[in-house]
């Protein structure tokens, strides 16, 4: 800017202000309110621009509403910028998500919003400049799908090889299903089945994929093995049912594999990425399909071949087992292996005789041990434990009752040496009472300590006498000794026929002799 217009400017700026300092005296019609004056701005908006119009611009700043489901976005070029609703009705037509920086072309009509006081653009359809819609939104669907994985081939299930029961999801008046048929007419063992859906036009790719999803449900009904979703070629239109995002999930979801034929072969679609198996045409799928059952015959063939061969080698090696069965020493000479079986029993037989031996050996030794143990600690020997031990304790009483008396008595001629030398008759007295009166609680408290000890040695003999051997021969029970080895008897196989036995009784003992004949016998004379 020169530095003339600059002035001019200036003075052009100052001769407003001037003629703004002195306020004209306005009439009360021209008073206009904010909504009225927003009205006519709209009116005039609306009377200077077409109901319709296109805007060509860069997305910025597009937002979906969660709730509502509106869409807003701003429109902007080099210089300028205009504000966009799209309302849910319309976002929902999209076969694309608008994305900052691409250039679409908007079409709607301009109106002013009252609330905000400002214009903005209603659009109500978007394309995108440089790529038709589909195609953007067929690019913007491959990529999502992909980063879930649902074209990872590991999440791919196999197909059958034998499939007896195919279900094909398609128009009955396309001519997909007639390609389709003239393949499977040579298989007269295969079931077919028709579901019947629309492959073109509004809500086609709805239901085909609650049609993949009934016969999943349904399968166990039919049988099920495999599913094939076709149609014919056409345009990225015609085909677009198959890129729909229902579609792929549906074909994801299935637990029956699913083989696609859409299109020719340039076609590929978004169930051809996510099927188990993309065939480039509806015959094709058909051929891939059926396609074991064409050398079922020849295989069986092969199958029948290799049993028999596999048959004839194991008829072979069976008989040439048999043969060295039958040669061997075994069936020759079988009395050999009953000698050998004999002579190892016999081996047996010694080894378990000693074992025996040894073990008895080892019981007498316990037995002799037990009767020590057993007599040390007899009634007997345990009462005169007692008397020692009381003895010891009364001579201990004695010592210690002589001591304490002594103990008082020098204690009372203590006491009665200080009397002596203080002459209290009175205390003396007392003296003489208290001492008396510990004398007897001395006396007492020693009767009462020998009663108590005499009671418990007296309960301890009664209970050891209870508990001895003598009183259990005196309830009718008796031990049986051997006289030669004057070990105890324990069982009838201890003794033999003319053992001399001993019995003892609680009053005495009797000799007797075993005389059984039928007594079983250790050892072989």
């Amino acid at each position: 800017m020169t530095a003339r217009s600059f002035l001019e400017f200036y003075e052009s700026v100052k001769g407003r202000r001037q003629n703004t300092a002195a306020p004209m005296p306005v009439q009360g019609s021209d008073v206009l309110s904010v909504t009225q004056l927003t009205t006519r701005i709209d009116q005039a908006i609306k009377g200077s621009l077409p109901a319709s119009l296109a805007v060509k611009g860069e997305v910025s700043n597009f937002k979906l509403n969660a709730g509502s489901g509106h869409a807003y976005f701003t429109l902007k070029d080099t210089n300028s910028c205009i504000d966009c609703v799209m309302f849910r009705s319309d976002v929902e037509r999209l076969k694309f998500t608008p994305e900052d920086g691409m250039e679409l072309l908007a079409r709607g009509r301009v109106e002013v919003y009252a609330q905000r006081g400002r214009y903005q653009l209603y659009a109500t359809s978007l394309h995108p400049l440089g790529q038709g819609a589909l195609e953007l939104a067929f690019q913007q669907l491959r990529a999502k799908l992909d980063a879930q994985g649902l074209f990872n081939p590991a999440r791919k299930k196999p197909l059958p090889i034998y499939p007896r029961r195919i279900v094909m999801v398609t128009s009955r008046s396309t001519a997909a299903l007639q390609d389709m048929l003239k393949v499977f007419r040579r298989f007269p063992a295969l079931r077919l089945y028709l579901y019947h859906v629309p492959v073109q036009g509004e809500g086609s790719g709805e239901k085909i994929a609650q049609a993949l999803a009934h016969i999943n449900r349904c399968r166990q009904d039919i049988g099920v093995e495999v599913i094939i979703l076709a149609r014919g070629g056409g345009s990225l239109e015609d085909l677009w049912a198959f890129n729909e995002e229902a579609v792929a999930r549906a074909v994801c979801a299935s637990e029956i594999p699913v083989v696609t034929g859409i299109g020719h072969e340039v076609d590929v679609s978004i169930a051809d990425l996510v099927a188990d198996y993309h065939a480039h045409t509806p015959t094709e799928a058909a051929q891939v399909v059926a396609g074991h059952w064409r050398t079922c015959g020849q295989n069986i063939d092969a199958l029948l071949a290799r049993l028999r061969r596999e048959m004839g080698r194991r008829l072979e090696q069976g008989n040439w087992r048999f043969v060295n069965i039958e040669r061997h020493e075994f069936f020759r000479r079988p009395l050999d292996v009953v000698q050998q079986r004999r002579q190892s029993l016999d081996d047996a037989r010694g080894s378990m005789a000693t074992a025996l031996s040894q073990r008895l050996r080892v019981f007498q030794r316990r037995v002799q041990e037990a009767a020590i143990r057993l007599e040390r600690r007899s009634p007997a020997a345990v009462a005169a434990a007692w008397r020692q031990r009381l003895g010891q304790k009364e001579l201990r009483l004695a010592r210690g009752m002589s001591a304490l008396l002594g103990v008082w008595r020098q204690k009372m001629l203590a006491g009665a040496a200080a009397l002596g030398e203080s002459h209290p008759r009175h205390a003396l007295g007392l003296a003489r009472q208290k001492v008396a009166m510990l004398s007897g609680r001395m006396e007492r408290a020693m009767q009462e300590g020998g009663r108590r000890r005499l009671a418990r040695l007296a309960a301890l003999e009664a209970q050891l006498t209870a508990l001895s051997p003598q009183r259990v021969l005196e309830r009718g029970y008796t031990v049986t000794l051997l006289k030669k080895t004057q070990s105890v008897a324990r069982g009838a196989a201890a003794v033999r026929p003319g053992d001399r036995l001993l019995t003892r009784f609680a009053d005495g003992t009797v000799e007797s002799v075993v005389e059984d004949g039928k007594q079983f016998r250790l050892f072989e004379e």
